[in-house]
Protein backbone atom coordinates (compact mmCIF):
# COMPACT_ATOMS: atom_id res chain seq x y z
CA UNK A 1 0.00 0.00 0.00
CA UNK A 2 1.10 3.55 -0.67
CA UNK A 3 1.82 5.53 2.52
CA UNK A 4 -0.83 8.18 3.14
CA UNK A 5 0.53 10.95 5.34
CA UNK A 6 -1.57 13.26 7.51
CA UNK A 7 -1.36 16.47 5.49
CA UNK A 8 -3.53 18.65 3.28
CA UNK A 9 -3.32 17.65 -0.38
CA UNK A 10 -4.25 19.78 -3.35
CA UNK A 11 -5.85 17.74 -6.17
CA UNK A 12 -2.58 17.48 -8.11
CA UNK A 13 -0.69 16.29 -5.01
CA UNK A 14 -2.80 13.22 -4.29
CA UNK A 15 -0.50 10.26 -4.91
CA UNK A 16 -2.59 7.56 -3.21
CA UNK A 17 -5.72 5.56 -3.96
CA UNK A 18 -8.78 5.17 -1.77
CA UNK A 19 -7.73 1.61 -0.88
CA UNK A 20 -4.57 3.03 0.71
CA UNK A 21 -6.61 4.84 3.37
CA UNK A 22 -7.41 3.11 6.65
CA UNK A 23 -10.93 2.10 7.65
CA UNK A 24 -13.07 4.23 9.99
CA UNK A 25 -16.26 3.59 11.94
CA UNK A 26 -19.07 6.03 11.13
CA UNK A 27 -20.81 7.98 13.93
CA UNK A 28 -24.33 6.75 14.73
CA UNK A 29 -25.82 9.55 16.84
CA UNK A 30 -27.57 12.73 15.69
CA UNK A 31 -27.33 16.17 17.30
CA UNK A 32 -29.89 18.91 16.56
CA UNK A 33 -30.58 22.40 17.96
CA UNK A 34 -34.09 23.71 18.56
CA UNK A 35 -35.32 26.39 16.12
CA UNK A 36 -37.30 28.79 18.32
CA UNK A 37 -34.86 31.66 17.71
CA UNK A 38 -34.27 30.96 14.03
CA UNK A 39 -34.85 33.94 11.75
CA UNK A 40 -32.98 35.94 9.09
CA UNK A 41 -31.52 39.25 10.25
CA UNK A 42 -28.77 39.85 7.67
CA UNK A 43 -27.25 38.44 4.47
CA UNK A 44 -24.43 35.93 4.88
CA UNK A 45 -24.83 34.14 1.54
CA UNK A 46 -26.59 34.61 -1.79
CA UNK A 47 -29.61 32.55 -0.72
CA UNK A 48 -30.38 35.04 2.07
CA UNK A 49 -30.74 38.02 -0.25
CA UNK A 50 -34.17 39.65 0.12
CA UNK A 51 -35.08 37.19 2.88
CA UNK A 52 -34.54 39.39 5.93
CA UNK A 53 -37.53 38.97 8.24
CA UNK A 54 -39.13 36.58 5.76
CA UNK A 55 -39.10 33.38 7.83
CA UNK A 56 -42.47 31.85 8.68
CA UNK A 57 -41.56 30.74 12.21
CA UNK A 58 -44.54 28.46 12.67
CA UNK A 59 -43.74 26.70 9.42
CA UNK A 60 -40.04 26.51 10.32
CA UNK A 61 -40.89 24.83 13.63
CA UNK A 62 -43.14 22.31 11.89
CA UNK A 63 -40.42 21.50 9.35
CA UNK A 64 -37.79 21.07 12.06
CA UNK A 65 -40.10 18.80 14.06
CA UNK A 66 -40.64 16.64 10.99
CA UNK A 67 -36.89 16.17 10.55
CA UNK A 68 -36.41 15.32 14.22
CA UNK A 69 -39.29 12.84 14.05
CA UNK A 70 -37.73 11.25 10.98
CA UNK A 71 -34.51 10.72 12.92
CA UNK A 72 -36.49 9.24 15.82
CA UNK A 73 -38.12 6.84 13.36
CA UNK A 74 -34.66 5.95 12.05
CA UNK A 75 -33.64 5.23 15.65
CA UNK A 76 -36.56 2.84 16.01
CA UNK A 77 -35.45 1.18 12.78
CA UNK A 78 -31.90 0.79 14.17
CA UNK A 79 -30.34 3.05 11.52
CA UNK A 80 -29.01 5.37 14.25
CA UNK A 81 -28.45 4.96 17.98
CA UNK A 82 -29.57 8.28 19.50
CA UNK A 83 -31.04 11.73 18.80
CA UNK A 84 -29.69 14.54 20.98
CA UNK A 85 -31.33 17.96 21.09
CA UNK A 86 -29.82 21.13 22.56
CA UNK A 87 -31.69 24.37 23.12
CA UNK A 88 -31.32 27.33 20.80
CA UNK A 89 -30.13 30.64 22.24
CA UNK A 90 -31.82 34.03 21.92
CA UNK A 91 -30.01 36.32 19.41
CA UNK A 92 -28.13 33.35 17.87
CA UNK A 93 -30.52 32.88 15.00
CA UNK A 94 -28.23 30.61 12.93
CA UNK A 95 -27.34 28.21 15.74
CA UNK A 96 -30.01 25.81 14.44
CA UNK A 97 -27.56 24.98 11.63
CA UNK A 98 -25.60 22.73 13.95
CA UNK A 99 -23.34 21.26 11.25
CA UNK A 100 -21.19 24.40 11.20
CA UNK A 101 -19.74 25.04 14.66
CA UNK A 102 -17.57 21.94 15.04
CA UNK A 103 -16.11 18.77 13.60
CA UNK A 104 -16.16 15.61 15.77
CA UNK A 105 -13.56 12.90 15.21
CA UNK A 106 -12.19 9.76 16.85
CA UNK A 107 -8.42 9.40 17.12
CA UNK A 108 -6.47 6.17 16.61
CA UNK A 109 -6.53 5.47 20.36
CA UNK A 110 -10.31 5.89 20.56
CA UNK A 111 -10.21 9.39 22.07
CA UNK A 112 -13.14 11.55 20.97
CA UNK A 113 -12.10 14.98 19.68
CA UNK A 114 -14.30 18.01 19.03
CA UNK A 115 -12.51 20.47 16.76
CA UNK A 116 -14.25 23.81 17.15
CA UNK A 117 -14.82 26.10 14.19
CA UNK A 118 -13.60 29.62 13.62
CA UNK A 119 -16.65 31.12 11.94
CA UNK A 120 -16.28 33.85 9.33
CA UNK A 121 -19.13 35.91 10.81
CA UNK A 122 -18.63 37.21 14.35
CA UNK A 123 -22.21 36.57 15.44
CA UNK A 124 -21.91 32.91 14.50
CA UNK A 125 -18.70 32.59 16.49
CA UNK A 126 -20.83 33.30 19.57
CA UNK A 127 -22.54 29.93 19.04
CA UNK A 128 -19.36 27.99 19.74
CA UNK A 129 -19.44 27.89 23.60
CA UNK A 130 -22.91 26.31 23.62
CA UNK A 131 -21.80 23.57 21.24
CA UNK A 132 -18.65 23.05 23.31
CA UNK A 133 -20.82 22.41 26.37
CA UNK A 134 -22.53 19.53 24.58
CA UNK A 135 -19.21 17.91 23.70
CA UNK A 136 -17.83 18.35 27.20
CA UNK A 137 -20.92 16.64 28.60
CA UNK A 138 -20.33 13.70 26.26
CA UNK A 139 -16.68 12.98 26.93
CA UNK A 140 -14.98 14.82 24.09
CA UNK A 141 -11.64 16.58 24.24
CA UNK A 142 -12.18 20.15 23.01
CA UNK A 143 -9.61 21.38 20.49
CA UNK A 144 -9.33 25.00 19.35
CA UNK A 145 -7.64 26.06 16.15
CA UNK A 146 -4.30 27.79 16.72
CA UNK A 147 -4.07 29.49 13.35
CA UNK A 148 -6.04 32.60 12.37
CA UNK A 149 -7.78 31.00 9.40
CA UNK A 150 -11.52 30.48 9.14
CA UNK A 151 -13.09 27.01 9.30
CA UNK A 152 -16.80 26.17 9.37
CA UNK A 153 -16.96 22.61 10.60
CA UNK A 154 -18.86 19.91 8.76
CA UNK A 155 -20.29 22.57 6.49
CA UNK A 156 -16.95 22.58 4.68
CA UNK A 157 -15.27 19.34 5.74
CA UNK A 158 -16.83 16.03 4.80
CA UNK A 159 -15.47 12.57 5.57
CA UNK A 160 -15.17 9.79 3.01
CA UNK A 161 -17.63 7.11 4.18
CA UNK A 162 -15.89 4.39 6.15
CA UNK A 163 -12.39 5.79 5.55
CA UNK A 164 -9.89 7.94 7.42
CA UNK A 165 -9.92 10.53 4.68
CA UNK A 166 -11.45 14.02 4.67
CA UNK A 167 -12.42 16.49 1.96
CA UNK A 168 -12.00 20.18 2.79
CA UNK A 169 -13.88 22.83 0.84
CA UNK A 170 -12.59 26.40 0.59
CA UNK A 171 -13.23 29.60 -1.31
CA UNK A 172 -16.11 31.33 0.48
CA UNK A 173 -16.22 30.46 4.20
CA UNK A 174 -13.31 28.18 5.17
CA UNK A 175 -9.77 29.00 4.04
CA UNK A 176 -7.45 26.57 2.30
CA UNK A 177 -4.58 27.22 4.70
CA UNK A 178 -6.54 25.94 7.71
CA UNK A 179 -6.47 22.37 6.47
CA UNK A 180 -2.74 21.99 7.12
CA UNK A 181 -3.36 22.47 10.84
CA UNK A 182 -6.48 20.32 10.87
CA UNK A 183 -4.78 17.39 9.16
CA UNK A 184 -2.00 17.44 11.77
CA UNK A 185 -4.44 17.87 14.65
CA UNK A 186 -6.70 14.99 13.61
CA UNK A 187 -3.86 12.90 12.13
CA UNK A 188 -5.72 12.35 8.87
CA UNK A 189 -5.16 13.23 5.19
CA UNK A 190 -7.37 15.98 3.73
CA UNK A 191 -8.02 16.53 0.03
CA UNK A 192 -8.80 20.21 -0.58
CA UNK A 193 -11.57 21.15 -3.03
CA UNK A 194 -11.93 24.70 -4.32
CA UNK A 195 -15.46 26.12 -4.47
CA UNK A 196 -16.08 28.70 -7.20
CA UNK A 197 -19.89 29.19 -7.30
CA UNK A 198 -21.41 31.47 -4.65
CA UNK A 199 -24.57 29.35 -4.60
CA UNK A 200 -22.39 26.62 -3.11
CA UNK A 201 -20.63 28.57 -0.39
CA UNK A 202 -20.15 25.42 1.73
CA UNK A 203 -18.98 21.99 0.58
CA UNK A 204 -22.09 20.34 2.01
CA UNK A 205 -24.24 22.18 -0.56
CA UNK A 206 -22.57 20.51 -3.55
CA UNK A 207 -20.82 17.28 -2.45
CA UNK A 208 -22.73 14.31 -1.02
CA UNK A 209 -20.97 10.93 -0.68
CA UNK A 210 -23.62 8.21 -1.07
CA UNK A 211 -21.37 5.36 0.08
CA UNK A 212 -17.66 4.59 -0.10
CA UNK A 213 -17.67 4.33 -3.92
CA UNK A 214 -20.32 6.82 -5.11
CA UNK A 215 -20.93 10.55 -4.73
CA UNK A 216 -23.55 13.12 -5.75
CA UNK A 217 -22.21 16.51 -6.86
CA UNK A 218 -23.20 19.90 -8.25
CA UNK A 219 -20.48 20.13 -10.94
CA UNK A 220 -20.61 23.91 -11.39
CA UNK A 221 -19.48 24.33 -7.77
CA UNK A 222 -15.93 23.13 -8.42
CA UNK A 223 -12.80 23.87 -10.41
CA UNK A 224 -11.87 21.31 -13.10
CA UNK A 225 -8.99 20.14 -10.89
CA UNK A 226 -11.37 19.47 -8.01
CA UNK A 227 -13.78 17.58 -10.28
CA UNK A 228 -10.88 15.46 -11.53
CA UNK A 229 -9.81 14.34 -8.04
CA UNK A 230 -13.40 13.60 -7.05
CA UNK A 231 -13.61 11.31 -10.08
CA UNK A 232 -10.40 9.60 -9.02
CA UNK A 233 -11.58 8.91 -5.46
CA UNK A 234 -15.11 7.71 -6.35
CA UNK A 235 -16.08 5.06 -8.90
CA UNK A 236 -19.50 6.60 -9.48
CA UNK A 237 -19.87 10.40 -9.71
CA UNK A 238 -23.44 11.56 -10.32
CA UNK A 239 -24.14 15.12 -11.45
CA UNK A 240 -27.50 16.68 -10.64
CA UNK A 241 -29.32 19.52 -12.43
CA UNK A 242 -28.71 23.10 -11.30
CA UNK A 243 -32.32 23.49 -10.24
CA UNK A 244 -32.05 20.59 -7.80
CA UNK A 245 -28.62 21.67 -6.57
CA UNK A 246 -29.38 25.37 -6.07
CA UNK A 247 -33.13 25.59 -5.49
CA UNK A 248 -33.73 22.14 -4.01
CA UNK A 249 -30.50 21.81 -2.00
CA UNK A 250 -30.39 18.16 -3.06
CA UNK A 251 -26.71 17.73 -2.16
CA UNK A 252 -27.58 18.93 1.34
CA UNK A 253 -29.44 15.70 1.96
CA UNK A 254 -28.21 13.47 4.76
CA UNK A 255 -27.07 9.90 4.18
CA UNK A 256 -26.88 7.55 7.17
CA UNK A 257 -24.17 5.11 6.19
CA UNK A 258 -24.78 1.49 7.08
CA UNK A 259 -22.71 -1.59 6.39
CA UNK A 260 -24.72 -2.05 3.15
CA UNK A 261 -27.79 -0.72 1.36
CA UNK A 262 -30.12 -2.67 3.64
CA UNK A 263 -28.85 -0.75 6.69
CA UNK A 264 -28.57 2.71 5.08
CA UNK A 265 -31.01 5.61 5.23
CA UNK A 266 -31.38 9.11 3.82
CA UNK A 267 -33.35 12.31 4.30
CA UNK A 268 -33.75 14.73 1.39
CA UNK A 269 -35.69 17.90 0.56
CA UNK A 270 -38.85 17.18 -1.46
CA UNK A 271 -39.16 17.72 -5.21
CA UNK A 272 -35.67 16.62 -6.25
CA UNK A 273 -36.56 13.69 -8.54
CA UNK A 274 -33.13 13.14 -10.12
CA UNK A 275 -31.26 13.14 -6.82
CA UNK A 276 -33.99 11.10 -5.13
CA UNK A 277 -33.77 8.38 -7.76
CA UNK A 278 -29.99 8.16 -7.37
CA UNK A 279 -30.15 8.10 -3.57
CA UNK A 280 -32.82 5.38 -3.61
CA UNK A 281 -30.35 3.11 -5.36
CA UNK A 282 -27.91 3.53 -2.47
CA UNK A 283 -30.10 3.71 0.65
CA UNK A 284 -32.81 1.31 1.77
CA UNK A 285 -34.99 3.86 3.61
CA UNK A 286 -35.36 7.34 2.09
CA UNK A 287 -37.53 10.06 3.64
CA UNK A 288 -38.54 13.26 1.85
CA UNK A 289 -39.08 16.35 4.01
CA UNK A 290 -39.85 20.04 3.50
CA UNK A 291 -37.12 22.52 4.46
CA UNK A 292 -38.25 25.60 2.52
CA UNK A 293 -37.93 27.97 5.51
CA UNK A 294 -34.31 26.92 6.05
CA UNK A 295 -33.40 27.05 2.37
CA UNK A 296 -34.15 30.78 2.63
CA UNK A 297 -31.09 30.94 4.89
CA UNK A 298 -28.94 28.69 2.70
CA UNK A 299 -29.36 25.34 4.43
CA UNK A 300 -31.38 22.14 4.40
CA UNK A 301 -31.25 18.73 6.11
CA UNK A 302 -27.48 18.24 6.33
CA UNK A 303 -27.00 21.71 7.84
CA UNK A 304 -29.61 21.08 10.53
CA UNK A 305 -27.82 18.16 12.16
CA UNK A 306 -24.43 16.92 13.29
CA UNK A 307 -23.47 13.26 13.40
CA UNK A 308 -21.59 12.55 16.63
CA UNK A 309 -19.96 9.58 18.33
Amino acid sequence: MTPVFAKAYGPAEVHFQLEDCDARVEPRKVLMCTPEFYTIVDVKNVHMQNQKGNVNKEKANIQWDAIRNTYLAFKNQKLIDEVYVIDGVDSLEDMVFVANQSFPWVMWNGEKIALMSRMRFENRQNEIPYIEDFYKDHGYKIVELQSKYHFEGMGDMVAHPGKRLLYGGYGFRSEKQVYDEISRTLDVPIITLELINENHYHLDTCFLPLNHTEVLIAPDAFTPESIAIIRRMFEGVYEIPDTEAIEGFACNAHIIYGANRATSGAIIQKNNPVALNIIQQSANIVAEVETSEYIKSGGSVFCLKMMVY
